[in-house]
């Protein structure tokens, strides 16, 4: 189990609001390079968000001032290499 889901098992999915019941933080997804496999598989849930730079051979987030929480959320939860992830903005 990955250390985010953990946390969200133990306080739920709010676990990002502040003990003081503040806004959620800001968050963007970030994918770690050096484990995708390039499956493709993120593309394919969430093309608004991912994609595959032609020229670089890479996956890239595409820079967005929101992002979609359930797509990207369903995208790292199909990730064969586990190289999704949530980061504060």
């Amino acid at each position: 189990m990955r250390y985010l889901d953990w946390i969200e098992a133990l306080h739920g999915p709010q676990a990002e609001l502040s003990a003081y019941g503040a806004e959620p933080m800001a968050k963007v997804p970030a994918i770690d390079l050096s484990d995708c496999s390039y499956c493709g598989g993120c593309i394919s849930v969430c093309p608004e968000v991912f994609h595959l730079h032609e020229c670089a051979g890479y996956i890239e987030v595409v820079q967005l001032a929101e992002y979609p929480e359930e797509k990207v959320q369903e995208a790292i939860n199909i990730c064969p290499e586990d190289c999704i992830c949530w980061q504060e903005k």
